[in-house]
């Protein structure tokens, strides 16, 4: 599974169980040897200081001990997954922070990223004018044709 991973991607995983780790330090450690950006894992994680020394970007849904040798083996590589209600296809884009993660389709992502722009402009401008003591309500009004 992680011999698959491929360089300047993410790594997304939906191992259909919540019974052990899918993610942690030597499986960090050798997705970003590979040059592999990130993990989103819709199940369980481990080693996770170890993660966070090393730079390592990793979302997951908990926390285990239990290790995954000997427990789990992956059925497919570079097929569509669902996470949740989210189909996510190989090639689509992933953007993930502490807030959440997003899945962008391949097909829009010029889209999302000029209107992304214009949004973070824009409310930039908010943020701007807030802290010039503009009255909160008057600045997003003053701006919402374009957030």
């Amino acid at each position: 599974m992680l011999s698959a991973a491929k360089p300047g991607h993410v790594w997304v995983c939906q191992p259909n169980t919540e019974e052990v780790a899918l993610m942690g330090e030597l499986s960090a450690e050798t997705l970003k040897n590979k040059g592999v950006r990130g993990c989103v894992i819709d199940g369980l994680s481990r080693d996770t200081e170890f993660m966070v020394e090393m730079g390592f970007q990793a979302y997951f849904k908990a926390y285990t001990p239990r290790d995954i040798v000997g427990a789990w083996l992956p059925k497919a590589v570079d097929e569509p997954i669902k996470i949740g209600d989210v189909w996510i296809r190989p090639g689509d884009y992933i953007l993930a922070d502490r807030d959440g993660v997003v899945r962008i389709p391949s097909e829009i992502i010029e889209e999302v990223l000029e209107t992304s722009e214009a949004s973070i402009s824009a409310e930039n401008k908010v943020r701007t004018a807030i802290l010039a003591g503009t009255d909160p309500q008057k600045a997003y009004l003053q701006y919402r044709q374009v957030l």
